[in-house]
């Protein structure tokens, strides 16, 4: 007559026990799934992964504290984290994000931006990339040799949706999209008479024909359209009349390098 009470004895037990579980599994809700999370909504660490840790690496760039963008929270994005600390008296030096040094993290890049599209006003130039970039190869240059023809400008390679600015003040001459070749691409009549062109942006430019933009006004973002391997900018100056209209182009490089010293 034992057995029966013993097996509800430990029925009820088991019971007990799940309803235990069941209540401690509901008691504190999920953070963000790391897909979702946006930089700054969960605190980031070793071995975490997600856009928002893409938006971190790409932040940790523009502070001057370089690691790889793959979204991988890994050893080298740690010593960077770690780097900005230090630099900054933020404490504890431990490489770990969470949302207050998220915070100050965007803080100091919003600083960055304000302050270069400050010193990009009182320039009449600046350069069109204000994140990291690589001026290429031979192939890359001016005149080099293409199928059918030569290349009329100069290459610029940077990451994929990187911001794209207005070289010169001028007026949008043209806004078109060519998938043999130049992708999406806007050509602007400068203030100085020279055209300037912007070729393989990510998406046609919110800037349409007739629109007055300023020296460093951002236009688009850097992209691959048309005929590109990988993400780039292909730059060109055009003398007086101008892109197409009885003008010719020339090698904008050491104006670009001018511009890339100072902006």
């Amino acid at each position: 007559m034992e057995q029966p009470n013993l097996v509800r004895a430990w029925a009820l037990a088991l019971s007990a026990l799940l309803a235990a579980m069941a209540l401690g599994s509901t008691a504190a809700p999920a953070g963000p799934a790391a897909g979702t999370a946006g930089f700054g909504d969960r605190t980031l660490w070793l071995g975490m992964r997600g856009r928002d840790v893409r938006h971190l690496q790409k932040h940790l760039n523009r502070l001057k504290a370089p690691t790889v963008v793959d979204g991988q929270f890994g050893k080298g994005t740690r010593r960077s984290v770690m780097s900005v600390e230090d630099r900054h008296g933020w404490v504890p030096v431990n490489g770990k994000v969470s949302p207050k040094e998220a915070k100050r993290i965007k803080g100091k890049v919003n600083k960055q931006r304000r302050r270069k599209e400050t010193r990009a006003a009182r320039r009449s130039h600046v350069f069109p990339i204000p994140g990291p970039h690589d001026y290429g190869g031979a192939q890359a240059r001016f005149g080099a040799p293409r199928s059918g023809h030569t290349h009329q400008g100069q290459d610029v390679s940077a990451a994929c949706g990187e911001r794209l600015f207005n070289a010169h003040g001028g007026t949008v001459k043209a806004k078109a999209y060519q998938g043999s070749g130049a992708g999406h691409y806007l050509v602007v009549r400068g203030k100085d008479k020279t055209d300037y062109v912007y070729m393989h942006l990510g998406k046609a430019s919110w800037a349409t024909e007739g629109t007055k933009l300023y020296a460093g006004q951002q236009i688009g973002r850097v992209g691959d359209s048309g005929n590109a391997s990988g993400c780039h900018l292909h730059f060109e100056m055009w003398w007086p009349p101008g892109w197409y209209t009885g003008g010719r182009p020339f090698d904008p490089y050491r104006y670009l390098k001018h511009w890339d010293s100072y902006s």
